[in-house]
């Protein structure tokens, strides 16, 4: 069985899990800058169809970074959980 703490006493998954949402609020940061851009540049040409893609584009991303404290939370209760759960004794009766 895999250990869950390291020599450090540090969870040993919850790098991963930081990691991942990082490079996740990354990606949806350059997502929104390039998409802000493209808009930009489709209002100088005069292209309404293409500005209004990129809103309606848009408007359907933004609940995405609403849903990352969501996520956070749900990853914190896992890792509770799976400690409670580790821990020797822990299920045991008195």
């Amino acid at each position: 069985m895999k250990q869950m703490f390291n020599r450090k006493g540090q969870l040993g998954n919850l790098q991963g899990i930081i990691m991942t949402l990082v490079v996740v609020g990354i990606v949806l940061g350059a997502g929104f800058f390039i998409l802000g851009e493209f808009m930009d540049e489709a209002e100088d040409l005069g292209q309404q169809s293409a500005v209004d893609g990129v809103n309606s584009t848009i408007d359907a991303l933004d609940t995405v970074p609403n849903l990352l404290p969501l996520v956070v939370l749900i990853a914190m209760v896992v890792i509770i959980l799976a400690l409670v759960f580790t821990i020797p004794g822990a299920r045991g009766g008195a």
